[in-house]
């Protein structure tokens, strides 16, 4: 399966905010688009996810010559989770089980996120990092093609991080799902990103496979991701 996006554009006022975006993404790999704050990341997740419409270009998924609707074969993972507020986290994971006819659980994913600590506590309840950790285990449960991580790391604390980056390199590969990840958080996360796309100020500057790129920007002051990125653009990106 194939995501082609092509010369998407957005503008708000004078401001460019996608110019001309063109990407293509297939099955099996994991993409990380790593940006700076405005560079136009949640923008394009938001045309991606139907939530925004773009001011001109194509969004084609398919496989073997033929188009697939692209909004119920996609989950999105947002950086934050505020709904179902006065449900129980069990009672959530179960009404999603329920309403999803391909629902895939996962006992190692659920006890990895500590979810059975928290099962019985009302979604309002929760801490950023707890509803974060409701929010992704949604996301795999619901077991699509295309899956769209933003900021997935962001708020767990630093065990759940590892654990959780070692664990979706198996998962995400064993699936053959097409996965797409913004993050700011890229040390000690290399290995799970198969293939890396550089945006800045609306455009992308680079893509390709992230050692290709590591072996293609090697005398940057930063060491990996971090120092393609400086390379390219002059900017520090944000890392924890």
């Amino acid at each position: 399966m194939e995501l082609n996006v092509t010369k998407l554009s957005k503008r708000y006022g004078n401001k460019q905010v996608l110019d001309e975006l063109t990407l293509s993404f297939t099955s099996g790999s994991t993409y990380l688009i790593l940006g700076k704050n405005g560079a136009g990341k949640s923008t394009f997740v938001n045309i991606l996810s139907g939530n925004l419409n773009s001011d001109g270009g194509e969004i084609v998924l398919e496989a073997g010559g033929e188009e697939y609707d692209l909004e119920s074969n996609a989950v999105f993972q947002y950086q934050s989770f505020n709904s179902f507020r006065f449900l129980k986290v069990k009672e959530v994971i179960h009404f999603f089980s329920t309403i999803t006819v391909d629902a895939k659980e996962d006992p190692e994913l659920y006890k990895l996120l500590s979810l059975d600590r928290i099962h019985n506590q009302l979604i309002e309840n929760l801490s950023g990092g707890e509803r974060k950790a409701v929010s992704l285990y949604l996301t795999f449960l619901l077991n699509k093609r295309v899956v769209v991580l933003d900021e997935p790391f962001s708020e767990l604390d630093i065990e759940k991080k590892y654990l959780l980056a070692k664990h979706l390199k198996q998962k995400l590969a064993d699936q053959n799902a097409m996965t797409i990840i913004i993050s700011h958080e890229i040390l000690g996360y290399q290995e799970l990103f198969t293939d890396v796309i550089i945006m800045d100020n609306g455009k992308v500057l680079e893509t390709g496979k992230t050692q290709d790129l590591l072996d293609k920007y090697p005398n940057s002051p930063f060491q990996g991701l971090e120092g393609v990125f400086y390379s390219l653009t002059g900017k520090y990106i944000e890392v924890s």
